[in-house]
Formats: structure tokens, C-alpha cells, sequence
């Protein structure tokens, strides 16, 4: 389930997604894939079960807590879970109130992917993604102290004025969190595609 709204727009980021202050829209937006979700159910044998669920974006956590319990109670409703059932979030750091955390683990969230991108401020900077070492820290405790296991953290490399010791400072923090995954990925510069990209200075 695609989510494409954040309240900031990561300069870096080449997702399709619309920046908002307000949640207007994006309740607006869940009230439509709620439908979504009920025609979909009607369309499918009633014993086709749910095996994955992954609530992408933008950015899934900045729903409001009431938002995303309706969410995902009509999905719930309409889907049960299978016995090997794995539901994964997005969670962005910077918009991701414990609440918020709790309702997803309360609906049996049990993988957390966290963008992280890196950690260095003069990077941070440069793509337009302020996130502190302690927001992310805060995050990862709390889902921990809640029980879940497998969290998953993104990396970006190849962006402005990384060096090779920058991201090994970054690297180092890394450990130190001990993720169960990482995601790496290399930057690609497609302004042609991502205008927010012309930002970024090349």
C-alpha cells in the first residue's frame, strides 16, 4: 500500500510522492484505498489470505494514529493474515510519533525498514534530510522495547561530499544500531526524472 505524500520532500529521493503541510488530502487519499481495498476483496474467492503487507511511500508514518487504525482495520477486515503473514512499514524518523509506532505494532507490524541515507550533517544538508543520530536511536528503542526484531536500515552512497571516511563514520553508527538488514543504494542524479533533484548541486 503506497502512501505518496511527505511533509518534506527529500531532494535525493526519486519515489513519486507529493509534498503536504496538510492532511487533508492524504485523509482524503486513505478514505479512496479503502475502497480500493473493498473492491479488490469482493473480486477475489474468500479464501485467498494475506501473505505480505508492506505500507510504502512517501512517507506511511506520517498518518495520524486514528488515520492509520482505520486503515488498517478495513484491511484487516477484509484480508485475515496468513500463518507466515510478514508486514513491513517505512518508517521515516523525523514523522514517526510512538502513537503512531504502537498502532502499527498493535495491527502486527514485524519488520521495520528505516531510512537512514546518512549520517553526516553536511550530507544531510546537501540532499535536504535533516534526521539526527538520537531521532534515529529513539525510533529504533522504542520498536525494539515493543518486541520487534527484524528492522531494516537504508543507506545512500555516492551522495555530495560523502568521503570514504565520512560513511565509514556512518557505517560505524550503524553497527552500533546492529539492524537485522541493510538496504544500500547507490545515488542516481536523474533531474530529467526527479525535478526536486535540481536542487541537489552537481
Amino acid at each position: 500500500m503506497h502512501i505518496p505524500f511527505c511533509k518534506r520532500l527529500c531532494w535525493f529521493c526519486a519515489c513519486r510522492t507529493q509534498g503536504t503541510q496538510k492532511m487533508r488530502p492524504v485523509d482524503a487519499y486513505v478514505q479512496t484505498l479503502i475502497k480500493e481495498v473493498s473492491a479488490v476483496r469482493a473480486a477475489l474467492p474468500s479464501t485467498i489470505t494475506m501473505g505480505r503487507l508492506h505500507l510504502g511511500g512517501g512517507t506511511p508514518t506520517m498518518l495520524s494514529p486514528e488515520t492509520m487504525n482505520t486503515l488498517l482495520s478495513a484491511l484487516f477486515d477484509a484480508f485475515d493474515p496468513s500463518d507466515d503473514f510478514e508486514f513491513s512499514v517505512e518508517i521515516d524518523p523525523t514523522e514517526a510519533s510512538e502513537p503512531l509506532l504502537q498502532t502499527l505494532i498493535d495491527f502486527g507490524m514485524n519488520r521495520a525498514s528505516i531510512g537512514v541515507q546518512d549520517f553526516a550533517p553536511d550530507v544531510q544538508a546537501a540532499i535536504g534530510r535533516l534526521q539526527s543520530l538520537e531521532q534515529t536511536t529513539t525510533v529504533l528503542d522504542f520498536l525494539r522495547a515493543a518486541g520487534l526484531k527484524a528492522i531494516n536500515l537504508d543507506l545512500l552512497y555516492g551522495l555530495p561530499f560523502q568521503t570514504e571516511d565520512s560513511f565509514r563514520q556512518t557505517l560505524a553508527h550503524v553497527v552500533d544500531m546492529n539492524p537485522d538488514r541493510l538496504a544500500i543504494y547507490g545515488y542516481a542524479h536523474v533531474p530529467w526524472m526527479s525535478k526536486r533533484q535540481v536542487l541537489i548541486k552537481a
